[in-house]
């Protein structure tokens, strides 16, 4: 698929980069073992739902006995599937193991492969016309999603749980600005604004030595001349250096980018009612946002019934590195769930069951 949304591969730096109606079908299986200290618990059923002119295939998990609530589980940026990987470019199984984590208290789950990703594809979209997708549209779906969850478990869309990792943890307060949601699980989330990020992990790029001087300083020179092109036309300078546009900020991505880049972060959360349960985490050994970034975040959540996990052994991905220095090779094996999010999941999932 041309461009669409993924992991840069032109330097060793992990990057946040692009990189209504329900049809129900499947049948139920066994849940893998994980290998984690999060157990599998209760089982999935297949299911379809229709959106925008799209076929979108997921998960629906159950618990083993009495459904306690019910959570819509967000993917991360790229063609992430429903389990939160990108096959044969970085595995973690993040939303397969939140999953077991809730329904271990009985809370049902859903999760979905997305535009670009597993069975669902491109969907209604082409090769040649998926720089015709944007955020507006994938929270359209995430939306259409929910709805199947109420369909399926009886709790309505105002009461369900809304968990976000990564890029899908803005998706999640874009939902809750919509109305639907009642807690929400920002794992990893976007901070700020989408190319505010995106600026400085390309910037922290151009100072890793990892570019030649020149590639180094056409990351300087264009990305901010980009990031405001973006901001005022929706679309990227003809004259763009190619490094740049190979790095994700290219035509291809420009009304996603433009679109996601209009919500902040921050802002969302502050409008969230102040009885809102809310789990914020963020992890020293994180290389794509660090708890830095994450703190304007936090405090915006502070009116909330929040719980904040600041990690010091997860990578971006919730996994445990333990005292291995992070390294770029940490997106791409599938590495024991963090020992420390472990813990935060359970307590959280057991804090919302009713």
């Amino acid at each position: 698929m041309r461009n669409l949304r993924r992991w840069a591969g032109a330097v060793a730096v992990p990057i946040l980069v692009l990189g209504g109606g329900a049809t129900l079908a499947g049948t139920a299986s066994a849940m893998p073992d994980t290998g984690s200290v999060i157990l599998p618990s209760g089982e999935d059923t297949a299911v379809t739902f229709d959106a925008d002119g799209s076929t979108f295939h997921g998960s629906l998990r159950l618990p083993n006995g009495a459904t306690t609530g019910a959570a819509l589980l967000l993917p991360g940026s790229g063609p992430t599937d429903r389990n939160g990987n990108q096959p044969g470019v970085a595995s973690s199984d993040v939303l397969l193991r939140v999953a077991d984590s809730l329904a271990a208290q009985g809370i049902a789950s859903l999760r979905f492969d997305k535009i670009g990703a597993g069975d669902t594809g491109l969907g209604k979209f082409t090769a040649d016309t998926v720089g015709e997708y944007g955020f507006v549209e994938q929270v359209d779906h995430a939306a259409a999603a929910a709805d199947l969850l109420a369909t399926r478990t009886g709790i309505s869309t105002s009461d369900v749980l809304v968990l976000g990792h990564s890029e899908g943890g803005l998706t999640a307060l874009a939902l809750a600005d919509r109305g639907i949601g009642d807690g929400f699980g920002l794992l990893q989330p976007l901070p700020m604004r989408y190319l505010d990020l995106l600026s400085a992990q390309l910037m922290a790029v151009a100072e890793s030595g990892q570019l030649s001087p020149d590639q180094a300083e056409a990351v300087r020179t264009d990305v901010p001349r980009t990031v405001e092109s973006l901001r005022t036309t929706g679309t990227v300078p003809a004259d763009q250096h190619p490094l740049v546009a190979q790095l994700g900020l290219n035509e291809a991505n420009a009304k996603f980018l433009a679109e996601a880049d209009r919500l902040d972060p921050p802002a969302l959360a502050a409008d969230l009612a102040a009885d809102t349960p809310v789990l914020l985490t963020c992890s020293d050994k994180d290389l794509n946002i660090s708890c830095a970034q994450v703190d304007p975040l936090r405090r915006a959540l502070e009116h909330t019934d929040l719980q904040f996990e600041h990690f010091a052994t997860a990578n971006h991905s919730l996994e445990e590195l333990g005292p291995v220095p992070p390294s770029p090779a940490d997106v791409v094996a599938l590495f024991p769930v963090s020992a420390e999010f472990a813990v935060a999941i359970n307590d959280w999932a057991t804090r919302q069951a009713r």
